[in-house]
């Protein structure tokens, strides 16, 4: 029986239209996702201007728990694309390992000390969520690109790799501010914040818009012109593909 249960959680068996729909579905649920995951950004500078107390902590709890909603959601759409049960097992203990690990490392209600073992974990913990989201950014790239594709698919299929790869441009960020803590040219904690943060960077950056950090390290210069030229050719290749019957 369990193991029954567990052939079920961890394998789909949908085909044609059914997995289609279900893809459709999922592509639609990790848009919204991703749209809260960005509104709780602008939640951090609105409860700082209304000055709620605890504005910060409060803010980045609300991230935190949309975060970990996203990175299953990310084991879920994973299940679309391969039937190999070591892969989506192994995902799903990554994922929600490091999400676990994650929240006792950057609890905003709780600082740790800024020493080289907690900068290790925070290291490990954005390398494997960059490594996921690369993952699943070349499986949806692949399922983008397929020449029988739906319209409604097509559309939600872009909306959800662009900003996918938004997120994950800020996770390297993340990476390199580890390593220096002043790379936007601000010395920002590393919690939660300094995550949001660093998306906050690289959604402006891929939409073309001025940041607010005017003495950014080169390496972070270096990224940010790939990610803006990347950006630029995304939507050049979403135009065709869309117009593509």
């Amino acid at each position: 029986m369990w193991k029954r249960m567990l052939q079920m959680i961890l394998v789909r068996n949908l085909a044609g239209k059914e997995l289609t729909d279900e893809k459709i579905r999922d592509f639609r649920k990790m848009v919204l996702v991703q749209g809260l995951l960005i509104s709780t950004i602008f939640l951090l500078h609105l409860f700082q201007y209304l000055g709620f107390p605890w504005h910060l902590q409060i803010a980045e709890s609300i991230f935190f728990a949309v975060l970990g909603y996203y990175v299953f959601l990310m084991w879920d759409m994973l299940r679309n694309y391969t039937t190999s049960r070591l892969v989506v097992f192994l995902n799903f203990v990554l994922i929600m390992g490091v999400f676990v690990l994650g929240f006792l490392a950057v609890n905003p209600w709780m600082p740790m000390p800024l020493n080289t073992p907690y900068r290790l974990i925070l290291t490990f913990i954005q390398s494997c969520l960059l490594g996921v989201e690369s993952f699943l950014i070349y499986f949806t790239l692949r399922e983008f690109f397929k020449r029988d594709l739906s319209m409604p698919m097509r559309l939600w299929g872009a909306a959800c790799i662009y900003l996918m790869i938004g997120l994950a441009f800020g996770s390297a960020y993340e990476l390199i501010c580890i390593l220096q803590i002043d790379c936007l040219g601000v010395d920002i904690p590393l919690q939660t914040m300094a995550l949001m943060k660093r998306c906050e960077f690289s959604l402006m950056v891929l939409s073309g818009m001025d940041t607010p950090y005017a003495s950014v390290s080169p390496l972070i210069s270096s990224l940010a012109t790939v990610e803006a030229l990347w950006g630029q050719l995304f939507v050049i290749f979403i135009v065709g593909r869309l117009m593509v019957k």
